[in-house]
């Protein structure tokens, strides 16, 4: 018997057998082809977007890759352990939806699907992690010039100096990259606990906040970055 099978496992397997009593052999028996595939991979996304304001809609959709359809699916949050989450509902749907979105749902999501009896269960899907910020963050980020919606080619500041003792905070940030980065992996230089920023990509919208050396934060800020305005604007002069 095979306990756990692995996709090494597949082949072509005959038997036969042998008594010893009088060193009797059979024949040989028919050939069985055992073919092993590779377990199902759960594939996640989310949309529009991974950074949120309370209240907002977001949607994970859940989907099997290179597969066919009748599959059930599960939705999971780490918190660090893989959770169940008590309100998904396990259905032929590979969607669940978040409406409006609270605070406390800020987390790191995965899924998986089923099918069949006994159930077949997909691998865990990619984590795909949601923040969601308040309407109303405390002014724990210093953003300079003070607003969240910034322009291709402006330049930022963002800074932890207003915290009651600054010393050892840093600003972070979670970006289209789809990883935490510190001011220096944003193309950032650092002063004390001050980044700036001093040409913005559209890349950098993303959530920021304020970090402790003992792992402490605040409350992450929502930054868009849009395309130059004054991109598409063109200045002819027409003599008369």
């Amino acid at each position: 018997m095979i306990s756990s099978v692995t996709q090494y496992d597949s082949g072509t397997y005959t038997c036969s057998g042998y008594r010893g009593r009088d060193s009797q052999s059979s024949e040989i028996s028919n050939a069985v082809t055992l073919t092993v595939s590779e377990r199902a991979q759960a594939v996640l996304s989310v949309s529009p977007q991974s950074w949120l304001t309370e209240g907002d809609s977001v949607s994970l959709s859940c989907e099997v890759r290179d597969s066919s359809t009748g599959w059930i699916f599960s939705w999971y949050r780490a918190v660090p352990h893989v959770e169940v989450l008590s309100d998904s509902i396990r259905g032929a749907g590979g969607s669940y939806t978040l409406s409006p979105a609270a605070l406390h749902q800020t987390g790191v999501y995965m899924c998986r699907a089923e099918r069949g009896e006994p159930a077949y269960q997909t691998q865990y899907s990619n984590t795909q992690p949601l923040w969601i910020t308040g309407l109303s963050p405390p002014d724990s980020l210093i953003i300079s010039p003070s607003r969240t919606q910034h322009f291709s080619g402006d330049s930022l500041s963002l800074s932890c100096e207003g915290q009651s003792d600054s010393t050892g905070w840093r600003v972070r940030g979670y970006t289209h990259s789809g990883r935490v980065s510190d001011c220096s992996s944003l193309w950032g230089s650092v002063t004390g606990s001050t980044c700036t920023i001093g040409y913005l990509h559209t890349s950098h919208t993303g959530v920021y906040w304020c970090q402790s050396e003992s792992g402490g934060s605040r409350n992450p800020v929502n930054i868009t970055v849009h395309s130059d305005i004054h991109s598409g604007i063109l200045l002819s002069v027409k003599d008369e």
